[in-house]
């Protein structure tokens, strides 16, 4: 089964960055991330979204 969403340490692996630049992003509005209980998940499909969106990368690319 694919993986719908991240934790905050997968995510930070995906883009090769640090936790704490994970968390930074969080705070960031518009940043996705979704709070289910006490647990942080980021989807997938819209975190590559967003990283797309920061670099300039256009979604027919």
């Amino acid at each position: 089964m694919e993986k719908l969403a991240f934790t905050v340490s997968e995510a930070a692996r995906a883009a090769g960055v640090s936790r704490p630049t994970v968390y930074r992003w969080i705070r960031i509005p518009g940043f996705p991330v979704a709070r289910i209980g006490g647990c942080t998940r980021i989807p997938v499909e819209a975190f590559k979204q967003w990283i797309n969106q920061q670099a300039g990368v256009s979604e027919s690319a």
